[in-house]
């Protein structure tokens, strides 16, 4: 019996290896298909909010996601903390909706402090500009608390699944691919919402899109990594001795870098240390840099990745040198996943512009409102594009919806929207907020019988209104 086993594994394992030789096509079998109103493909912020909000009004959703637990860049990217979601003093709430209750439900477990709590010291990295209104985090509090919320809503997770290929027939897709250890996995959705982040589904489906700057350039990546054993005290003090100082070099050891890059003891591009304080005392550090790196390029990423490790233990030696508080400090962990801040933006049936954001331009159809910084991060340093006004700037429901493509929304880092405004809301809790506003509408279209884009706009407003989404007149 296991001679028979082995001759027909050997057999087949021919016959694909002949048929995949002659035109550089492979031919996979179907081992299991799935059907559901809803499929969401990618497991972040954006992907949590869309699957819970989408089961929640009575849709029946399937989450698929590539990794072994949720929250995208946040828990496989170790992206902490949560970025803004207040008005840029602080003061005023602005993305609330699903994502305020995910904070709250957090904070009760002391698995997060809520933004209106958040204070400007060592969980800001000392940064006041634009960091007001933070989220501080545990990674495995959100993994536990965002699954929780899908089971809870009735939503079916499908882990370590691989999004490969989607068909399309007359505008519209016809199901999703999934490579898996199992073979090849097939779902079927009435609509379906990409939160890739790169936009994998509305590239199969045959959307347009935009790459990077649409000339070639692209923000730099980043790996996120952990260091304990920091003697937040001694930090403090010197924070505190440098603002007395009007230091603000000194503040965020800047002539301290230059020092160690005379010396080959730092050869990043970074100008200022940043480590956010966690919970539990240890830090976040977002240090470690690449750039140029295409993060659609499996071998750049890869490349990406095994260099930020590198620049991970070259910047503890720095810290433990340099940094008072940080003599002591030990790597305890770097990310699984490179932090990749642009790739694909998709053509949406409306693009936020750039003068939209900065003049808090109102649409017809708004679905969430924000004020984080534009900032494009480049090799060497930071572009931040400056707005016209400090009143929210709105985000409409338009921008989730790719052109050519009936039955598809998408949320996250591939919306639709200029680079700079992208740039802004790639942040988790904006991301959170379009992933609400997809999810809704696409169980809106499948209770109305009708595609994303012929839904009523009044009455998705309404309900993500009724369901706490923060939009003022």
């Amino acid at each position: 019996m296991k001679i028979m086993k082995k001759i027909f594994f050997m057999a087949a394992t021919a016959l694909m290896l002949c048929a995949c030789d002659n035109n550089n096509q492979v031919k996979f079998t179907v081992t299991r298909s799935f059907d559901c109103d809803v499929l969401v493909v990618g497991g972040g912020p954006a992907g949590i909010g869309s699957a819970v909000c989408a089961a929640r009004h009575g849709a029946k959703t399937i989450l698929a996601e590539r990794g072994g637990y949720l929250g995208g860049m946040a828990t496989a990217g170790l992206v902490a903390p949560f970025m803004s979601s207040t008005t840029p003093d602080g003061k005023t709430m602005l993305i609330r909706g699903f994502y305020e209750e995910l904070v709250n439900r957090m904070e009760a477990q002391g698995g997060a402090i809520h933004p209106l709590n958040a204070q400007i010291g060592s969980f800001s990295a000392y940064r006041d500009k634009g960091h007001h209104g933070l989220t501080t985090f545990d990674y495995e509090c959100l993994k536990r608390t965002t699954e929780e919320f899908c089971k809870e809503a009735g939503v079916e997770l499908l882990y370590h699944l691989l999004f490969v290929k989607a068909d399309t027939k007359g505008g519209k897709i016809t199901g999703a691919y999934f490579a898996t250890k199992d073979g090849i996995w097939k779902i079927t959705a009435k609509v379906y919402i990409d939160c890739t982040g790169d936009g994998d589904v509305a590239f199969q489906a045959g959307a347009p899109y935009v790459y990077g700057d649409g000339e070639g350039d692209i923000q730099a990546s980043s790996l996120f990594f952990v260091v304990r054993g920091v003697d937040w005290k001694a930090m403090d003090a010197h924070n505190e001795a440098c603002k007395e100082a009007d230091d603000f070099e000194g503040q965020f050891y800047m002539r301290e870098i230059i020092e160690a890059r005379e010396a080959g003891e730092f050869p990043m591009w970074r100008q200022k240390i940043a480590l956010f304080q966690n919970l539990d005392g240890t830090a976040t550090v977002n240090m470690a840099q690449s750039d140029g790196v295409d993060g659609l390029d499996p071998k750049q990423v890869t490349d990406a990745e095994v260099d930020g490790r590198a620049q991970a233990a070259i910047i503890v030696k720095f810290l433990r040198k340099y940094v008072k508080g940080c003599e002591n400090c030990e790597l305890a962990s770097t990310a699984e996943q490179l932090g990749v801040r642009e790739t694909r933006r998709i053509i949406g049936e409306y693009t936020v512009t750039t003068e939209d954001a900065k003049n808090s331009v109102k649409y017809p159809d708004p679905v969430f409102c924000c004020a984080n910084h534009m900032d494009i991060h480049r090799k060497g340093y930071v572009e931040y594009v400056a707005r016209n006004t400090n009143d929210p700037y709105y985000f409409p429901y338009r921008a989730l919806l790719p052109q050519k493509v009936d039955n598809l929304l998408c949320a996250g880092r591939c919306a639709a929207a200029e680079r700079p405004v992208m740039a802004a809301i790639r942040v988790i809790p904006p991301c959170f907020a379009m992933g609400q506003a997809a999810g809704t509408a696409a169980a809106l279209a499948v209770s109305s019988g009708c595609g994303p884009k012929q839904i009523d706009t009044g009455q998705l407003i309404s309900t993500l209104k009724a369901d706490g989404v923060y939009l003022p007149e």
